[in-house]
């Protein structure tokens, strides 16, 4: 049970860093070079902080692979056994999730910031 929880952890994982990676290059495809792009928004929706294009756009890939790779390289996924190996897989599905919709919403609101700034 524990291999086949830990192969599943892995694609879901997978699957997530998919998605991430992916939605990253499109966004670096649409985005001209020399654009800064808004990480952070004020409570009145304006940016309150901007990184250059590359920084901008990959810091939650580079973020999503350190903290997901975590999991296998402190050798949790190998180790838990039983009921551990069930709570460390529902962590590394939902983390994936979260992190994946984190990426989503954030290249929706850059694109949308970008846009209404004419930048598009």
């Amino acid at each position: 049970m524990e291999t086949a929880l830990r192969i599943l952890g892995d694609g879901l994982s997978i699957a997530a860093l998919t998605i991430i990676a992916t939605t990253a290059h499109g966004a670096w495809k649409r985005i001209p070079a020399g654009t800064s792009v808004p990480i952070v928004w004020g409570r009145e929706g304006k940016p309150a902080l901007r990184l250059t294009k590359a920084a901008g756009l990959l810091w939650i890939p580079v973020a999503s692979m350190a903290i997901i790779f975590a999991f296998t390289l402190s050798g949790t996924t190998f180790r838990a056994q039983g009921l551990e190996a069930v709570m460390v897989f529902c962590v590394r599905a939902t983390l994936g999730a979260v992190l994946a919709m984190a990426q989503l919403f954030h290249l929706r609101s850059v694109i949308k910031t970008l846009q209404d700034e004419g930048q598009l």
